[in-house]
């Protein structure tokens, strides 16, 4: 019972009521509407609804604003979700994949992106940065046997790739692969892996792609310099069959031929794994334009003429060559001396005729093959033609006179056009108004982004020989 004292103070002496903590207000997800989006892209996608989307620069916008806003987890958790949606296409994903990649290299997760990395090595656009990945973490992880096969694939993309030739070379050592000093008999070292015969002598590298290394070499039969490409070794395994087999297709390809704008395959032992072939004393085109500028007009229509009749006794055949590029167009001597003709190599991407035996049409391959900078819009789509070629070779006229490609920044842009080919008025000092827009019609025609409208093989060739003739008549005036 409350006292007296108690009811005049009010029960002040009694604990007072606990007063309510307020509330805390809810989390903001930061992001929301980003992940909103990308929810609703998910559920459309496996309901086989907005599958182009997939790589579509909104989407990747939505992720950037996930991993700017500081939740990389989260945003790399729905690329896998956006990724694991079944049934969509490799190609669809390829740049999803490749900026999710990047973003587990940012976090140094890359052992987590291995199983990415080895299905970009198949997308051409994204191969190269997937294979010097896969090296680095390899070589980080002590596999120099796996590292080496993944540097020697960038190296067949990109000979000029920073650090990679000396981390190739290291490797080589360490794995007992260095190659044997100059003058050595090839049969008395193991270069690449493979026994090469006592009859060819090394005197030094002179190149490597994908398939193979190059070597100068010296025949001790017959006494003359030559070529000598040996299949790299991780392809020589029998698990490999494919690779020995493209290899050896190249080598048939080119011996077929027998034009003198073709490199000739002077022997060749399946045995051990060796092309023997002339050798071009003089380098590739590449190397001219690198080491001496741009070509006069006059001697590029010139090589061009003879890299459309090389290219029209390879169509003739039902053979599309696919990788058309100045690296692959080589000289016998300097190419400053008379008379010297360009020579085209390298065949071991090419396509052969189908059963139809129908030379003009258009072939849908596995994958896109060849080099990005030199490929026709349709190519990058997996289907070749010799229009392709024709397409290429406009390329390649175009960087003869100005020592660059067409494209400068914009090299994966979709969309093309004729307008991409034209000259700088540079080119044409000297030459009359009349004919520099004959020269700049051809070029335009070759490079125009529908094959349909591009001209034959033949319709090229004759082209190019009365601008030639024109050339040379104006200059002699």
């Amino acid at each position: 019972m409350a006292t007296w004292w108690q009811r005049l103070l009010g029960r002040k002496n009694e604990a007072p009521e606990a007063i309510a903590p307020p509330v805390a207000p809810e989390p903001q997800h930061l992001g929301s509407e980003e992940e909103v989006f990308l929810a609703k892209l998910v559920a459309d996608l496996a309901d086989g609804k907005r599958r182009e989307e997939v790589s579509s620069p909104d989407v990747l916008k939505k992720i950037d604003g996930v991993w700017a806003s500081g939740h990389e987890r989260l945003a790399i958790e729905w690329m896998e979700k956006l990724l694991s949606v079944p049934e969509v296409p490799d190609a669809s994903t390829a740049p999803l994949r490749a900026s999710l990649v990047e973003r587990y290299e940012q976090r140094g997760e890359l052992d987590t992106a291995q199983a990415h990395l080895h299905r970009l090595t198949t997308e051409e656009p994204h191969a190269l940065r997937a294979h010097y990945l896969l090296a680095e973490y390899a070589r980080k992880k002590g596999d120099h046997e796996l590292a080496l096969r993944h540097y020697e694939a960038v190296l067949g993309r990109d000979v000029d790739y920073p650090n990679v030739r000396a981390r190739v070379e290291r490797l080589r050592q360490m794995t007992g692969r260095s190659a044997p000093s100059a003058g050595e008999t090839i049969a008395a070292g193991d270069v690449a892996g493979v026994q090469a015969g006592a009859r060819y002598r090394l005197v030094r590298e002179l190149g490597r792609g994908a398939t193979g290394v190059v070597y100068l070499a010296r025949d001790a039969e017959l006494e003359r310099d030559v070529a000598v490409k040996l299949l790299h070794p991780h392809l020589a395994g029998t698990e490999r069959a494919d690779a020995l087999a493209r290899f050896f297709h190249e080598a048939r390809v080119m011996a077929s031929l027998r034009h003198p704008n073709v490199v000739a395959v002077l022997d060749m032992d399946e045995s051990t794994r060796r092309i023997v072939m002339e050798l071009a004393a003089g380098g590739t085109l590449r190397d001219v334009l690198r080491e001496r500028g741009p070509r006069p007009l006059r001697l590029a229509i010139e090589r061009h003429g003879q890299v459309l009749s090389a290219l029209a006794a390879a169509h003739r055949r039902g053979i599309v060559h696919c990788d058309l590029k100045p690296a692959n167009l080589m000289f016998r001597r300097d190419v400053d001396l008379p008379g010297v003709e360009v020579m085209l190599g390298d065949f071991g991407v090419a396509h052969l005729p189908d059963a139809s035996g129908q030379v003009g049409a258009i072939a849908k391959k596995a994958e896109a093959v060849g080099t990005l900078a030199y490929m026709a819009p349709e190519q990058r789509r997996g289907e070749v033609s010799p229009a392709s070629d024709i397409y290429a070779s406009a390329v390649v006229l175009f960087e003869n006179v100005t020592a660059r490609t067409p494209w400068q920044r914009a090299l994966t842009a979709a969309v093309r056009s004729a307008d991409d080919f034209r000259l700088p008025e540079t080119v044409f000092a000297g030459v009359s108004r009349e004919l520099a827009d004959e020269v700049q019609h051809h070029i335009m025609r070759l490079g125009d982004p529908d094959p349909s409208k591009r001209p034959t093989t033949a319709q090229a060739l004759a082209e190019s020989q009365r601008l030639r003739e024109r050339i040379i008549a104006a200059a002699a005036v």
